[in-house]
C-alpha cells in the first residue's frame, strides 16, 4: 500500500498536476496542507476532484469536516487529536488513520477505532532535521503490537520500501518522492 502525502506548499497548480498524473500509481493521496484555511482547502480539493482525481483516493489530513462536504475516502488524524473515535462513530464506512510515534500511541489509536496508522519518522528526513529516525526496529515493534495496517513514513523512497515491508509495515507514505 502506497500513500502520497502532499508537501505542505499549499497545493499550487504544479502540485495539483503531479497529483492528477500520479494518482493511479498510489493507493491514496493524503491532502496535508495545514497552512490553508478550511475554505482554501475546500477549494483546492474541489479543484482536484473536478480535474479527475477520484474521491475514493483522497484522505484529508486533520479536517474531518471535509468528509461531510466531499465523498473522500477518509480522514487522517494527528497523534494527539482525540476526534478519531467520534469520527468513526459518525462515519463508520470512512477510513480513519492516525499518526503515531510509539507502541503505546499505536495501541491507543487502534482502541480508538483507527483503520490504519502512519508510524514515523522511520528514517532521517529533511522535514525533521536534527531528529534521528526511529528506525526499522521501532517500526517492527509497532507492527507487532497492533492488528491494523501500519504505514511507514519519514525518509521513505522507492529504495527502502522493501525494508519497511520486511519490518512488518503494510506499506509506505511518501512526501518528497512524489512532490519534491
Amino acid at each position: 500500500m502506497i500513500h502520497a502525502v502532499t508537501d505542505g506548499t499549499g497545493l499550487p497548480r504544479s502540485v495539483q498536476q503531479k497529483i492528477i498524473h500520479s494518482f493511479s500509481d498510489v493507493d491514496f493521496i493524503c491532502i496535508r496542507e495545514k497552512q490553508l484555511s478550511l475554505h482554501q482547502l475546500s477549494q483546492k480539493i474541489n479543484e482536484l476532484l473536478q480535474s479527475g482525481l477520484p474521491a475514493e483516493k483522497v484522505i484529508v489530513h486533520s479536517v474531518p469536516e471535509l468528509a461531510d462536504r466531499f465523498p473522500v475516502q477518509g480522514v487522517h488524524f494527528t497523534e494527539h487529536d482525540e476526534r478519531l473515535a467520534h469520527f468513526k462513530r459518525e462515519h463508520p464506512s470512512k477510513l480513519a488513520g492516525r499518526s503515531v510515534h510509539s507502541v503505546e500511541a499505536a495501541e491507543r489509536a487502534e482502541a480508538d477505532g483507527a483503520d490504519y496508522l502512519y508510524f514515523g519518522h522511520v528514517f532521517n528526513t529533511n522535514s525533521k532535521k536534527g531528529l534521528p529516525g526511529r528506525g526499522l526496529h521501532s517500526l517492527s515493534h509497532v507492527t507487532e503490537a497492533v492488528t491494523i495496517p501500519v504505514i511507514a513514513i519519514g525518509g521513505i523512497h522507492p529504495g527502502n520500501i522493501e525494508a519497511v515491508r520486511q519490518a512488518g509495515a503494510s506499506g509506505a507514505a511518501m512526501i518528497s518522492a512524489f512532490f519534491k
